[in-house]
């Protein structure tokens, strides 16, 4: 059972892939991450936009011009920009009948941390996402605590949720149709790879907001392929044929911001293919935007005998000296695919029992803090001092969500080093039992939450209902 649950070896017998992941966390990755649950729980009941970060200070978020309105110049609305897409139109226009059937309705219960983080969690197993903020902060709890209040602020403030409702409906068209972002294949570590053709975008065709909108939908269909133990993508940014007419500047500003603080841990490594002469020196200048660590992750391919390195000849297209014919083609809302969203008991039912999940982990995730405090004094995790002495019992209990445990955890003195690892890894066995029954729990509400996107059309998402 003890290989099960954690591994002790050194980081270096670890594959990458597992390393302070989860299943595979050392007793101190594991004592940070339960430090980190505390700290969300000290704030369960404050509202989002009044959270503060360690040093007390209002929580910041970047907003990307969030809420500014269309500035489209003359006619514009009667330009055609790609494959009879004109300026403006979104998907919803290309579709004769509504993709979407009811109005977005909020399901959170409230506007607290402890309302909504259960909505930013959506279908991911919970530890897997709090884990990537602490390896994102180098395993500091505090930077880690800070940049998940920041993440939830940021989606609360910019409706992510609204956004994941409605899909692509309200996406503009050309983006969609041009394919300026797609999944396809996997590398040769088993990463899904994100095929970016820098060659198709140009600023002038869709508004900022349009193009913000975009990001923020194509991120979150591409998180329901990223599965534990592969959590990360594969990003090729295809520079071929760039000229300075594709160089939007506030975009990459943007998707840089969005990858490294909202959606951190999600880059296994990033291929620039076949830039030109030039973007060496452009490179230069984008590089001060991005993340040291993200940076490390970046390799420049001249050539299709460049990217074999990464990824097998069978999942490169032929364009690319390959043996996949695939060429991208966007794939139309099919009618009656987001029927589920308008059944409004089915909904109701899914969503009490997310909820009934929620308050399971929340309680059993209360006990597993405590004897994680009895378990780091025992054994000498020494960089926690400051955590354990403060007292076993001493968890916030402020969702009110306190589990009575039916081996009352006690005083550490009555407790042996060796028992205390013992019943540690028996909470955390069934804690995880319990994050996945609230994984799965979520997915059979998101059929009601979340419009079907061009993954779930071309089967790399399976859906829970047929498509007519």
């Amino acid at each position: 059972m003890l290989s099960r649950t954690f591994n002790f070896s050194k980081s270096s017998e670890v594959d990458p892939d597992l390393q302070g992941r989860y299943k595979h966390l050392t007793q101190p990755e594991l004592h940070a991450l339960q430090q980190l649950w505390e700290k969300l729980f000290d704030r369960y009941d404050v509202p989002i936009n009044q959270l503060v970060d360690q040093f007390n200070n209002p929580v910041k978020i970047e907003t990307f011009g969030l809420g500014d309105p269309p500035s489209p110049k003359k006619n514009d609305s009667k330009t055609i920009v790609f494959n009879g897409c004109k300026y403006g139109e979104t998907v919803q226009d290309k579709v004769p009948t509504p993709i979407i059937p009811v109005k977005y309705s909020d399901i959170s219960s409230g506007d607290t941390l402890g309302d909504y983080i259960w909505e930013a969690f959506r279908e991911d197993i919970p530890d897997t996402l709090a884990l990537k903020f602490l390896r994102a902060r180098k395993w500091n709890v505090d930077d880690a605590l800070d940049m998940i209040l920041s993440t939830l602020k940021w989606r609360y403030a910019n409706k992510i949720d609204e956004i994941i409702f409605y899909g692509e409906s309200l996406n503009d068209a050309s983006i969609m149709y041009k394919g300026t972002a797609f999944v396809r294949g996997v590398d040769k570590l088993g990463h899904p790879i994100v095929w970016a053709p820098i060659t198709k975008h140009f600023q002038k065709d869709q508004d900022f907001s349009q193009s913000r909108r975009y990001i923020i939908t194509f991120m979150e269909s591409v998180r329901q392929l990223l599965q534990y133990p592969k959590e990360r993508i594969c990003l090729v940014i295809d520079l071929s044929d760039q000229s300075n007419r594709n160089t939007d500047w506030p975009f990459t500003r943007m998707f840089l911001k969005l990858l490294e603080a909202y959606y951190p841990e999600c880059l296994a490594l990033a291929i620039v293919y076949n830039g030109p002469w030039w973007f060496g020196g452009i490179f230069r200048v984008v590089s001060t935007l991005i993340d040291a660590e993200v940076s490390k992750k970046i390799h420049f391919v001249k050539n299709p005998n460049g990217l074999l390195k990464f990824i097998n000849k069978d999942q490169l297209p032929k364009s690319k000296g390959g043996t996949d014919n695939y060429d991208f083609k966007y794939i139309l809302p099919v009618p009656h695919e987001n029927d589920m969203m308008s059944n409004l008991q089915l909904k109701q039912e899914a969503l009490a029992a997310r909820n009934l999940a929620v308050q399971k982990l929340v309680s059993i995730t209360h006990e597993w803090i405590q004897i994680g405090k009895v378990s780091a004094k025992l054994n000498g995790d020494l960089a926690k001092k400051s955590w354990y002495s403060t007292g076993i019992n001493n968890c916030s209990s402020s969702s009110g969500s306190g589990r009575e445990s039916s081996e009352t955890i006690t005083s550490d003195s009555e407790t042996s080093p060796e028992d205390a690892i013992i019943r540690e890894m028996d909470i955390q066995a069934q804690r995880e039992e319990y994050q996945e029954a609230f994984a799965t729990a979520a997915r059979n509400l998101d059929r009601f939450t979340r419009a079907r996107n061009i993954y779930h059309r071309n089967g790399m998402i399976p859906s829970s209902q047929p498509l007519e």
